[in-house]
Formats: structure tokens, C-alpha cells, sequence
């Protein structure tokens, strides 16, 4: 698929998985946004590969209208690579036996 002046949101695009992609995606010719609520590491990014950065938190709805906005003027958007996450190792059972005092509920639900 030639992806040449089209653009791209990649979510999570500042670091990890969602870096790589959004490299790959400019190397092929794609204008990339890297949507992330990682301003020093998605401005970095954005001017290596030269594209543009969008702080975005991927739960609020406002956030994503103005990266598919900022996209939208970058080209036509046909690219999206949803990468966004957070996580950190949780217990499945508590050293109780229960499930309770496994996991917090509310760090797994955000």
C-alpha cells in the first residue's frame, strides 16, 4: 500500500512499540502524529521524523479530536495505529489466596 503524503496518528507513539511504528510509517512517506502524553520524548520524535506532536490522553475525547484535527491538516487520513497504554505488574491472587487484595480495580479500569 503506498502510503506517501498520507497521514498517521500513531497513539502512544512516543516511546516503545508505538515509536517504532511511527518511524516506520514516516520512512514509507506518511506524515505521522504521535499522539502521547509524553511531551519531551513525541516532540523529539516528531522532529526526527518530521511530523508533528499531539499531547493526548487517549480517555478524553477533546484530546482525540485535536490529534484527528492536526492529522486532518497534515494530509488525509488513512493511518491509525493505536499503541496507547499504561500497565504495571499486578498480582492475580493476593498472597492472601483472594483476588481482593490482589490488584487495585481502578488502576486496571484507567
Amino acid at each position: 500500500m503506498d502510503i506517501k503524503g498520507v497521514s498517521a496518528i500513531v497513539t502512544g507513539g512516543a516511546s516503545g512499540i508505538g515509536a517504532a511504528v511511527a518511524r516506520m510509517l514516516a520512512a514509507r512517506g506518511a506524515k505521522v502524529v504521535v499522539a502521547d502524553l509524553q511531551e519531551e520524548k513525541g516532540n523529539s520524535l516528531a522532529k526526527e521524523i518530521g511530523g508533528a506532536f499531539c499531547k493526548v490522553d487517549v480517555t478524553n475525547t477533546q484530546d482525540i479530536i485535536n490529534a484527528t484535527e492536526m492529522a486532518k491538516s497534515m494530509g488525509p487520513v488513512r493511518v491509525l495505529v493505536n499503541s496507547a497504554g499504561i500497565g504495571w505488574a499486578q498480582r492475580t491472587v493476593g498472597k492472601d489466596g483472594t483476588y481482593e487484595s490482589a490488584a487495585n480495580l481502578d488502576a486496571f479500569k484507567k
